[in-house]
């Protein structure tokens, strides 16, 4: 086990030297373009952050998870097989103008190092190795897919790792991640693959990182203008 990751190594060392035509493909179209025709049979919609998904045959919603357990994903989607763990998960975060200029002025072989360094952060109970990255480039956006594989220094343990990372120009960004052990990989990418390929953002501004923020400000609106009501109420009854 301990030869995979300087295998690996080797691996994304190759690959971040190569040439960029190698992993960008540029698409005079939508991100989304291929997804419109799921927009109706979509099964799992989420109107907060404006998107909708057709999840895995059979996988199920894992609903109410603590933070530090769901990593605050919007939602997490699992194959429920205990022997053979797999999970699906959708996260969003605003990114500004600053990240969209970059990726679009930066190479491609740029752009994959700057996601491995941000994946690969070092950490006291495991470790992750990216070795492999796709970049494709879009009217409204750049889409880029990574492979990873993660070691737990606990049980020594690796789990492989699926990432399709959406940077949209209207300052969205969701990553769905895919997180399986290394016997039932290959079967759980092609069911991550297959509901990727619906996956479909409507949303054509930035989704507010804290929805509550629209609700606080209606209230205080309204309490003003009750409050003013009632401060005209006693003027009159006064005068």
């Amino acid at each position: 086990m301990d030869k995979f990751f300087p295998i690996l190594a080797v691996v994304i060392v190759l690959i971040l030297l190569s040439t960029s035509s190698a992993y960008a493909t540029n698409h005079n179209t939508s991100i989304f373009s291929d997804a419109q025709r799921y927009a109706d049979s979509n099964t799992y919609k989420n109107a907060n952050y404006s998107f909708s998904i057709q999840p895995p045959l059979n996988w199920i919603v894992l609903n109410n998870l603590p933070p530090n357990v769901s990593n605050h994903a919007i939602a997490i989607f699992s194959n429920n097989d205990k022997s053979q763990l797999a999970t699906f998960g959708i996260y969003h975060r605003s990114i500004g103008q600053n990240v969209i200029d970059a990726i679009k002025a930066h190479s491609d072989n740029d752009v994959l190092a700057t996601i491995s360094q941000e994946m690969t952060i070092p950490s006291t109970d495991s470790k992750t190795i990216i070795y492999n990255g796709v970049v494709d480039r879009y009217n409204d956006g750049t889409r880029v897919a990574v492979s990873s594989a993660t070691q737990y220094t606990a049980d020594n343990s690796t789990s492989l790792s699926e990432n399709i990372i959406y940077f949209l120009n209207n300052g969205n960004q969701y990553t769905l991640d895919l997180t399986s052990n290394q016997n039932t990989i290959d079967k759980n990418s092609q069911l991550f693959e297959d509901s990727v390929n619906t996956f479909l953002v409507s949303q054509t501004n930035p989704v507010p990182e804290f929805p509550i923020a629209l609700i606080i400000l209606i209230i205080a609106m309204f309490s003003i203008i009750i409050m003013s009501r009632i401060k005209n109420l006693t003027q009159n009854h006064i005068s």
